[in-house]
């Protein structure tokens, strides 16, 4: 502040330096910007005439209260951050945005800004949608039912989620990636061949499924979602299996990829390949949130080490800018300044190669606990992550899920628990790339270890100390010594009693283990 004032100090009247607090009752130290603000003084000192001040305030607003379904579906997702380490944060974990009171005297000085009235929302929607480039204005029927479906989008996740969970930061994204989808299925000519539709009609829906679709919590949900979406497109595509052109898209991206042995390709793992892929090519900022095992990290090295630019073994892909990551681990101590030294690395490395095609992209592992740190550290990402001045591929990983707030300036995806099949699929593949045996170790004996394992989360989520006891690192760890103790017993002799035998040796050793180091 000191420095401003000195600034202002060398002005010429008229000029004027204008200075904007932004969310001044995210911080302790509000009474000293209470002062400033009301009073024109720093510390006693008089502040020049010439300075404007300007502030703006996040709601003090409570939370919504979710029935039980949508809590259990949130509960799908991610971690839950224990009540006791959040009050550490803020006084009152019930509140939508972590703040702290208002000295009376800031009161009078504050106008509530409001909400978008729907029809006010939708005039800026069609402004928006309609800088898309690649002609989408000239059909418009079509024009019309795509801003449809985004004002439909952003009603629905409101319902499920909160007023302020989407915004039309979500509206710019949309634009941004239809955008990119339209002239990467270009690009692929195959994947025109898979579907009649458009690439307008094709690139739309994508862009849609990627802003909205992703960023649900259950299955039940999404099918929901998707219903919504079918209801108003028009009639020659209410047929359309959205699933089957998402899965289309998706593996498309997944089939040029060099994935390290042993990978298994479950639903999981392509979603989050797909929208790291997309996000981080485009300058978008990604939070995966998703409890540990749910290939979040698997995801973003494969991302890294299959998009080189030119040095990538895919021809589509050696059109596409070169992935350089920048790491950094969150922790419950991190800083502003640690953050900020983070960006410069990166902007370090944008300029050394800016006459390159390259994207530096920061990889910030454990965000959620850094949401914890008593410095506040997150609010760094406000100014750095804006999605029209991100200068960086951004990618937040983390088991907690976050306060809703916190996801604004950034596409959010889910990755819930996975399913029996998910569970069968993956301990097959795990199966596949330790032995080429699989007489006795069926895909029959993987589909009941996956049910048992499955029960098992379930029983234990009766009570809440347990819920997380067993993660999915433990399900593969339990695959793995079977598969390895099966490869060293097999003989002529090898009976069912046995192979029981086995594997009820390599599940005491996985309890064991856990009751040990846990």
């Amino acid at each position: 502040m000191e420095n401003f004032i000195e600034k202002a100090n060398i002005f010429i009247a008229p000029q004027r330096l204008w200075i904007f607090f932004d969310e001044f009752n995210t911080t302790e130290n509000i009474g000293l910007i209470k002062e400033i603000i009301c009073e024109r003084t720093l510390l006693g000192k008089s502040l020049p005439n010439n300075i404007v001040l300007l502030g703006a305030c996040n709601p003090s607003r409570m939370q919504v209260n979710l029935n039980d379904d949508a809590n259990n579906d949130r509960n799908k997702v991610g971690l839950s951050i224990d009540r006791y380490e959040m009050h550490n944060v803020t006084t009152n974990n019930r509140l939508l945005y972590t703040v702290v009171p208002i000295p009376e005297t800031m009161i009078e000085h504050i106008w509530d800004f409001g909400f978008l009235t729907p029809s006010a929302e939708r005039r800026y929607i069609e402004t928006i949608i309609g800088q898309c480039k690649n002609n989408l204005t000239d059909d418009r029927s079509w024009y019309k039912t795509v801003v449809t479906l985004i004002c439909e989008s952003q009603d629905f996740i409101r319902r499920i989620e909160d007023v302020s969970s989407v915004s039309l930061r979500d509206v710019v994204r949309y634009r941004q990636l239809y955008d990119w989808f339209y002239t990467s299925i270009e690009h692929r000519s195959t994947a025109i061949e898979w579907s009649p539709l458009s690439v307008q009609v094709r690139a739309a829906l994508l862009a849609l499924l990627l802003c909205y679709y992703f960023r649900l919590y259950s299955a039940q949900s999404k099918q929901e979602y998707l219903e919504l979406v079918k209801s108003n497109l028009p009639n020659h595509l209410k047929n359309l299996n959205l699933e089957k052109l998402l899965d289309d898209e998706e593996n498309d991206f997944i089939q040029r990829m060099i994935l390290p042995k042993g990978t298994a390709q479950n639903r999981t793992l392509r979603t989050n390949i797909f929208a790291i892929l997309i996000c981080t090519i485009n300058r978008i900022p990604i939070i995966i949130c998703g409890k540990p095992g749910c290939s979040k990290t698997s995801a973003v090295n494969i991302v890294l080490s299959n998009i080189k630019g030119k040095k990538s073994n895919d021809k589509y892909f050696q059109t596409l800018s070169d992935l350089c990551p920048v790491s950094y681990q969150g922790s419950k101590t991190c800083t502003s300044e640690s953050i900020e030294k983070v960006f410069q690395r990166a902007k370090n490395i944008n300029e050394i190669k800016s006459g390159t095609n390259s994207i530096s992209v920061i990889v910030f592992d454990e965000i959620g606990l850094a949401e914890l740190s008593p410095y506040n550290p997150l609010k760094v990402l406000h100014a750095e992550l804006e999605i029209e001045t991100c200068q960086y591929g951004f990618v937040g990983i983390t088991n907690y899920r976050l306060d809703a707030s916190k996801m604004n300036r950034s596409l959010f995806l889910a990755c819930p628990d996975p399913d029996v099949d998910d569970l069968s699929l993956t301990g097959q593949i795990i199966r596949n790339s330790l032995t080429e045996n699989t007489i006795y170790l069926t895909d029959e004996i993987m589909l009941n270890l996956a049910n048992a394992y499955n029960d098992l989360l379930i029983s234990l989520k009766a009570e809440k100390r347990y819920e997380n006891y067993f993660g999915l690192r433990d399900y593969f760890s339990l695959i793995k010594g079977i598969v390895n103790d099966f490869e060293n017993e097999i003989t002529y002799a090898f009976t069912q009693s046995k192979q029981y035998s086995i594997i009820r040796k390599q599940m005491k050793i996985i309890l064991a283990y856990v009751i040990i180091f846990r």
